[in-house]
Order: structure tokens, then sequence, then C-alpha cells
């Protein structure tokens, strides 16, 4: 990808974290969707931001600042047009950006949000062939009992690697800790990572279908709400089938796009 512009699209600001080495060969321009106003992420854009400063990339990112909290909400209420704004504002950016590739949250099943940007993005590039679409791995856990979640990694299939030489590493590993320094759960999360020095991605499949889970993976979120609906945190949870696949048939996109 030397020479070409190159675009990441993000849910969540940690997740540039985990392509530290990519923003550093490659200096694209980055979109973040969401920004937590309560819990273990509030604060979490500052500090990623603060971080990136040293690597001269943080004037090329953008942030849409979309409360996580009343994304949920709207998702609970069947309110497919809020986040098909959102989907429309982040083909306007892609298209602004004149991207040649764009890297962005892999389809896993693990979190609503990083699901929703993965469709996003999509959505907005599926019938543009010209734009080469690339999704990186997060975090998922293989449709098996008792299977533990994977960071970091892709659980199934070929994926290309970007290794890190020991000066992008050493940068990468500072700009973790510096992170880590203000949000605990960043730091937590960081030692999970196996394979910090090299960072998967691969191609996104055409005509992917998003009414079923991927393949061998568990549906992450639906797990996780029901834990924090029994445990009386919240009174509803956000499901896969009750809430992400009617937003990927409001979309359009519950059948394939043919090419322009």
């Amino acid at each position: 990808m030397d020479g070409e512009r190159v675009a990441v699209v993000v849910s969540h600001p940690a997740h540039l974290l985990t392509v530290a080495g990519m923003l550093q060969r490659w200096r694209p321009h980055v979109l973040l969707l969401y920004r937590a106003v309560v819990g273990a992420g509030a604060g979490q854009e500052d500090a990623v931001r603060a971080a990136l400063e040293p690597l001269g990339v943080a004037d090329r990112l953008a942030s849409f600042a979309i409360s996580e909290t009343e994304s949920f909400d709207r998702a609970l209420a069947g309110d497919f047009g809020f986040h098909a704004d959102i989907g429309t504002r982040v083909g306007d950016w892609l298209r602004a950006a004149r991207p040649d590739t764009v890297l962005g949250d892999a389809y896993e099943a693990y979190n609503f949000h990083h699901d929703v940007t993965r469709l996003f993005l999509d959505n907005a590039l599926r019938r543009n062939r010209a734009v080469a679409n690339y999704e990186f791995p997060l975090s998922c856990r293989l449709d098996e009992p008792g299977a533990p979640v994977r960071y970091g990694a892709f659980a199934f299939g070929a994926a290309r690697a970007l290794t890190l030489s020991a000066d992008e590493m050493a940068a990468k590993r500072e700009l973790i800790a510096s992170v880590g320094r203000i949000d605990p759960f960043v730091a937590d999360v960081a030692r999970l990572f196996a394979n910090p020095d090299v960072e998967s991605f691969r191609e996104v499949p055409a005509g992917r279908d998003y009414t079923v889970p991927p393949p061998g993976l568990a549906r992450y979120y639906d797990e996780r709400g029901r834990e924090l609906v029994s445990a009386g945190l919240y009174p509803r949870a956000i499901t896969f089938r009750e809430h992400f696949v009617p937003l990927v048939q409001a979309l359009g996109m519950s059948t394939p796009a043919k090419a322009a």
C-alpha cells in the first residue's frame, strides 16, 4: 500500500492502537465513529489523540463523536434512520478522503458497534470496486462451549500481515503504554494481543451475508448482553437477531449488490 491513499475507519478510539504500525507506515486519514460518554471508555478518544501527536498522525484524525449510549438507545427503539444517517456521513467522509484503500473493524459478532461500523463501510464501498476494502481483527470467540475470546487474530481463513520494524514496534509499545496509563481497560486488553508486532488484515468478500454471524463465531454481544441484564445493569440487551439484522435489512444490505 506504499504510495496509495489509505483510510482507516474504526468504531472506537482504542482500535487505532491495534494498527499503530499501519498508522506509522501508511499515514492514513482516520475516522472515529463512537465516543463513550460513561463507563470505562469515557475520555479514551482524548487519550488516544494525545498519544498519536508524537507520531505526526493526529492531524489526520477526524471524529464523529457519536454517543454510544444514544446509539444503543436508538437501536433498542428500532430507530434505523439514526444509524442510516451515520452511514451516509461515513460515505460522505470517504468520498472527501478519496482513498485507494480502506481498512476498518472486522465483522466478528463480538461487539454491536464494531459490526455496525463494518456494515457502514461495506455499504459505502460495495458499488465502488476501485477502492480496496480490508478488515483487521479485534476480538472474537469461537462458537464452542468454553472457548476463550481471541484478540488481534482472525479465527479462520488466510490473511495478509504487516510485520513492524523495530522502530515501529517501539513506537507502538509507547503509544499503548501512554494510553494505558490513563485508561486501565486499554492496559488490560493490550496484554491479551498475542502478536502485537504483526498486524493482520484481509480483503472483505463481496456479497457477504450480514444476516448471519460469521461462520464458526459466537454471537458474543448476545451473550454479554444477557449477562448484563441478569446482573441488573441494563433492562434490555442488544442482540444480533433483534437489532443488527434489522439494520442490515433497513440499509438494503441483505442482498448482494451488483458492481457499478
